[in-house]
């Protein structure tokens, strides 16, 4: 079985197949090939992750499941609309912060409650869910 392979006395290593590569890809075509796509497949699949659509800005009727899955940016975003918008959140204040805090405090109760899916961010605000 001749697969690039040596066998190598000098090293103490008789009878010992030393496998490259090269030598594999060479006597395995189809598996490199399969591999070689897989490998594609995958790098493909990570790129449109990586650089795929982004979700849109959060308004009104966002959910506190979707308000969860929001980063940062896009939570404060929000929040500065909401006080432009709505003013200030009583017993919270009317910072960013406050409506931030008001809408976490409120969709972690959502949560509780089993309601998160349907459960706006207004809704957790005024605790009407």
């Amino acid at each position: 079985m001749s697969m690039s392979a040596s066998t190598r006395n000098e090293d103490g290593l008789d009878g010992i197949e030393l496998w490259t590569i090269r030598g594999l890809i060479a006597e395995h075509r189809m598996a490199a090939l399969v591999a070689a796509a897989l490998c594609a497949l995958l790098v493909g699949t990570l790129a449109l992750v990586a650089l795929g659509g982004k979700a849109g800005p959060l308004n009104d009727a966002t959910t506190c499941t979707q308000w969860g899955n929001a980063n940062q940016n896009r939570q404060t975003a929000y929040a500065r609309l909401y006080v432009t918008e709505h003013g200030s959140v009583p017993k919270y204040g009317g910072t960013p912060a406050a409506v931030i805090n008001a809408i976490n405090f409120g969709c972690g109760v959502a949560y509780g409650d089993d309601v998160a899916d349907t459960a706006t961010v207004v809704q957790a605000i005024d605790g009407t869910f």
